[in-house]
């Protein structure tokens, strides 16, 4: 189980963009299809870290579920309206809101960068989760899925902090110091 990713992305790979909603700026890593952005199709999933320098509204994403947590700064409360409150307080720990939801964001001091997976519902589900790795760790991936590995801090062999790597098939990850890694998984529906 020794797989090699599809594809690694470095920085120098992602693409830094305005918000759909123009409050802010997003740093997109992934998104499938890749040209779905040009062309106006709808994306499959994105994978994107944002930075949120002051209060506001979230883009809407319509048909889409949203996966977030929190990867610097003091947090920030996401008012959901009648579906209630998200806080995110705490690094790497993921929540999850529908796209279709008006949220508004509420800085609890100072600025914030997050960490976000969008995924369309009709095509596919995600999860998300944070792992701290020390030794070489086997992860499955089944046929048709999609298992996206950000490395937050740390490095694996194949990839340093900052890098994402991207499977569609078993692999093993091989730290080669302690390593936190954000994991997305995106499960295509059958």
């Amino acid at each position: 189980m020794h797989a090699a990713p599809m594809c690694r992305l470095r920085p120098s790979d992602y693409r830094r963009m305005p918000w759909r909603n123009g409050g802010g700026t997003t740093t997109e890593i992934t998104i499938a299809p890749a040209d779905a952005q040009l062309s106006g199709e709808r994306f499959v999933h994105r994978v994107s870290i944002a930075d949120v320098a002051s209060d506001g509204p979230f883009s809407r994403f319509e048909g889409y579920d949203r996966h977030i947590m929190l990867l610097d700064g003091a947090g920030m409360t996401l008012d959901c309206g009648t579906h209630g409150r998200i806080e995110l307080r705490a690094p790497f720990e993921p929540r999850s809101f529908s796209g279709d939801w008006d949220v508004q964001g509420t800085l609890v001091r100072g600025p914030v960068r997050d960490f976000n997976v969008i995924v369309d519902r009709a095509r596919a589900s995600a999860t998300l989760e944070v792992r701290s790795i020390s030794t070489p760790e086997s992860v499955p991936v089944d046929s048709g899925d999609t298992c996206i590995i950000h490395v937050i801090s740390g490095e694996l062999t194949a990839a340093a902090a900052g890098d994402t790597l991207i499977f569609d098939a078993p692999f093993a990850l091989d730290p080669k110091v302690p390593t936190r890694i954000a994991i997305a998984r995106i499960v295509a529906r059958r």
